[in-house]
């Protein structure tokens, strides 16, 4: 985990509630633990209480 719930300056658009960032070797492992039925299972209480956007994104360097 890189980040998590940090203070933030928003430049531009709305200011999310909160962000966390996970890095990952590579977008297909983050796709598998995203996929992987233990997240499955625990993000089920998550979405229960607010609406999340989850996305994938690669390192310019990678």
């Amino acid at each position: 985990m890189l980040a998590a719930y940090g203070p933030q300056d928003v430049l531009e658009g709305p200011s999310p509630e909160g962000v966390v960032i996970v890095r990952f070797p590579t977008i297909e492992a983050g796709r598998a633990f995203y996929d992987s039925a233990e997240y499955r299972a625990a993000v089920q209480h998550r979405f229960l209480g607010a609406d999340y956007r989850s996305i994938l994104v690669q390192r310019i360097d990678d």
